[in-house]
């Protein structure tokens, strides 16, 4: 296959090239170790680690469909070679002509979901994962943020229960373990 200059490599070894994302590019273990080290809200944190990884794990908890689920821990699954951004900044790139949020969606339908045999999730899904993301944000403002601005409040109402520190291993392990157990019924662990 060739491939653009616009490429990097993974955890795993293999290419992937943001120009033309394909199922073959993306492993499972490459989306754990990366999002597993990748800390959220760009480092504000008042613990020595928040990643996407465990703030996958809280917004599945948060959804109400148990179909929900494998979206929910996947959503932020393009963040494993595009980082986490801040919105703000994914805003500002998409005002002067970067669609950031455009690849990552990209990157989501063509790639990773047909990685893992999943369908393209219905609407009633992706609401779903929507507001269990928001909860997530309002409940890692609550318990995680160092820095908060008076101007901004997430608008959700956080999960009752307050997050807990999970060293990097433990994180690591859990997302696997959910992962493996949410996409098993579709057949493709794209190892």
């Amino acid at each position: 296959m060739t491939m653009s200059r616009f490429w990097l490599t993974t955890s795993s070894g293999r290419a992937f090239d943001f120009a033309n994302p394909k199922p073959e590019m993306v492993s499972l273990d490459d989306i754990v170790h990366h999002l597993s080290r990748e800390n959220r809200w760009y480092g504000n944190i008042e613990t020595a680690s928040f990643t996407v990884a465990q703030h996958t794990l809280i917004a599945a908890s948060a959804c109400r469909l148990v179909s929900s689920r494998p979206y929910a821990l996947l959503h932020d699954a393009p963040e494993y070679v595009t980082r986490d951004l801040a919105t703000p900044w994914k805003l500002w790139l998409m005002d002067q002509g970067a669609d950031v949020v455009g690849l990552e969606c990209r990157i989501l339908h063509e790639a990773i979901y047909p990685a893992f045999n999943l369908p393209l999730p219905s609407q009633a899904i992706l609401d779903d994962v929507d507001q269990a993301d928001q909860v997530a944000l309002a409940t890692e403002y609550r318990d995680i943020v160092k820095g908060k601005h008076p101007d901004w409040r997430p608008e959700a109402v956080p999960l009752p229960a307050r997050i807990k520190f999970m060293a990097q291993p433990k994180v690591e392990e859990a997302f696997r373990k959910a992962l493996e157990g949410a996409l098993r019924p579709f057949g493709a662990l794209a190892a």
